[in-house]
């Protein structure tokens, strides 16, 4: 057998084996099983962003266009329900409204009315008793008898209805009183009328808003608002949320709340509204439901209007 003969030989048998071999390196390589991840508790967590409210503010506005005589709060001050917030001058043509409507006239007016029925009353009953004598003496009819009773049913049943109206009347002067009590002092009364009128906070709470135009000798307009008076502990947390999120809260969850403007500092505030409706927003579009939480705020450190980070582990 020649080298060539030999070499040639070697080199089919060899084929096969490098045929396999390549086969081998090309064959992909079995697939792995998953190993299943457990879920982390930092994919369960709802995280949203919300703004701080108070949950009860109320607006102080001026009755009449006046002229501003003081003003003694300011802003953040603590007041009481029923303090003055400012003082400003009654306008003349107020003042001689207000007296027309303090005036007892129509009081007066009725009293003598009913003082004027009981004096007929009287006389007729006075002539009841004449007139039964004279019958006795057959000097009167006993048509004059029943002609005097009808008569004093009628003056009894107007009595009846005059002091109902009277006291109707009382009621409503009383009421008018009250009224000009609460726009210009204790001072007011039937007849009389202080110059100055009282702006008086509604609640008790803080003095959260002034109108920046409001300062002593301004004359403002009617219906001005002054002050915005509210609460601030406990304050609102006030936010939007998507409704896959929306639907794994529950009344009651526990929140931790951070703010930029107080680094380094957590709160912890409570779920207290879920609303069932949500804001209005295009079909097409997902719904956000606008959620409370309540956040305790004892040391008034918290303030209307700053952004809150909040975050939600929700029950299971």
């Amino acid at each position: 057998m020649t080298i060539r003969s030999l070499c040639l030989t070697l080199a089919l048998a060899l084929l096969p084996c490098a045929a396999h071999a390549q086969n081998q390196a090309q064959a992909p390589a079995a697939p792995q099983q998953a190993k299943p991840v457990d879920p982390s508790p930092l994919a369960q967590e709802i995280i949203f962003a919300g703004k701080l409210y108070s949950p009860l503010k109320l607006s102080v506005t001026l009755p009449y266009t006046s002229q501003i005589m003081s003003m003694p709060v300011a802003i953040g001050q603590k007041v009481k329900k029923d303090d003055v917030l400012a003082t400003f001058e009654i306008p003349l043509e107020t003042r001689m409204s207000e007296k027309r409507t303090l005036s007892l006239a129509s009081v007066k007016d009725l009293e003598h009315q009913l003082a004027t029925t009981a004096r007929d009353i009287d006389k007729l009953r006075v002539k009841r008793k004449e007139l039964e004598v004279m019958e006795k003496q057959n000097m009167a009819t006993s048509q004059a008898l029943a002609q005097n009773a009808q008569e004093i049913d009628v003056l009894e049943k107007q009595r009846v209805a005059q002091q109902e109206k009277l006291a109707v009347e009382k009621e409503q002067a009383q009421q008018r009183l009250d009224l000009a009590r609460d726009r210009f002092g204790p001072k007011a009364n039937f007849g009389s009328l202080p110059s100055e009128g009282i702006i008086k906070a509604p609640v008790d709470g803080y003095v959260l808003w002034i109108n920046p135009e409001l300062r002593k000798g301004v004359k403002l307009a009617r219906e001005t608002e002054l002050f915005q008076v509210g609460v601030l502990d406990p304050i609102l947390i006030r936010a939007q949320v998507h409704e896959i999120e929306a639907l794994r809260l529950k009344l009651g969850d526990q929140a931790k709340v951070v703010f930029d403007s107080i680094p380094g500092k957590e709160f912890t505030a409570t779920v207290s509204r879920i609303p069932w409706a949500p804001l209005p927003t295009a079909l097409q579009q997902p719904s956000y439901y606008e959620i409370e939480l309540t956040l305790p705020n004892a040391d008034y450190a918290l303030k209307e209007g700053l952004k809150a980070q909040v975050t939600i582990i929700p029950k299971k």
